[in-house]
């Protein structure tokens, strides 16, 4: 009997995993209203109201993703390409204390998903979110002031880990759903960035990192590092040693039962 499972028919069509917010729907729909209103006085305004519904959609963007159930990983925050392996102190907003710790910078294009993702098992410790400045509407570095950025930590088992999300300023480009003390799972959704940007990841610095710079990350999915403290060793399992006959004998005491030999007299 053919397979009809859900599953098997998001195997079979990819292409379904990707749908789009109620918001960009509806915003893509008004772009496009605006767009055949403008047409009616001068035709080639049309493509004005087309091209910003295909931005709208493009900003509204999301994929269903399925994340390494192991509970000891860091995932990749959002889609895009890691940009840089180096070592760099956290900004404080982190509070992850002083010192330089290795930095993953991930880079997104504007036609990257949205969602933004946990990138470990624990506790949201601290989410601080910097206000944009709207007239910065785009930005080729992540360092440009201005830009719309959200500082997300996050502990585990004395494991520590900080995340740091930028876009650029115009319009509603980045939104946190989750708030410090919230319990997360890695690759569970706690954000929105829209048309794309930067997403630093800051690690301990002896933390051995699984990518490498200008490899591909399916946000969510990719597996960044091992987290080491969160590493349970498998130890062989401890069998208990014998006893010796004589301590044996001596812990069952006056138990031990002894058969009576031939030449023993039974008692009457």
């Amino acid at each position: 009997m053919a397979e009809t499972s859900a599953s098997a028919r998001l195997g079979r069509y990819i292409w379904a995993r990707t749908s789009f917010d109620l918001e960009g729907i509806v915003g893509a729909l008004a772009a496009w209203l605006v767009g055949l209103l403008l047409g009616a006085i001068w035709s080639p305004l049309f493509w004005l109201g087309f091209v910003a519904a295909i931005v709208i959609l493009l900003a509204t963007r999301k994929q269903t993703r399925t994340s390494p159930d192991i509970a000891n990983l860091v995932t990749a925050p959002c889609d895009g390409i890691v940009q840089s392996v180096t070592r760099a102190v956290p900004p404080g907003e982190l509070r992850l204390g002083g010192g330089e710790r290795l930095r993953l910078r991930i880079s997104s294009s504007p036609m990257a998903t949205n969602p933004v993702y946990a990138v470990m098992t624990g506790e949201v410790t601290s989410v601080i979110l910097e206000e944009p400045d709207t007239s910065v509407i785009f930005a080729s570095e992540p360092d440009t002031p201005g830009l719309a950025t959200a500082h997300i930590s996050y502990e585990s088992l004395g494991e520590r880990v900080g995340c740091t999300v930028a876009t650029g300023g115009f319009g509603p480009r980045l939104e946190v759903f989750s708030e410090m003390g919230d319990p997360v799972r890695a690759g569970r959704v706690i954000g929105k960035r829209r048309l794309g940007g930067w997403c630093d990841v800051y690690l301990d610095a002896d933390a051995r990192v699984l990518v490498r710079a200008g490899q591909t990350l399916i946000g969510g999915e990719t597996m960044l590092c091992r987290l080491i403290r969160n590493t349970v060793p498998e130890t062989a399992p401890v069998e208990p040693e014998p006893l010796e006959a004589d301590a044996a004998d001596e812990a069952d005491g006056d138990d031990v039962l002894t058969p009576l030999s031939d030449d023993a007299e039974s008692p009457d």
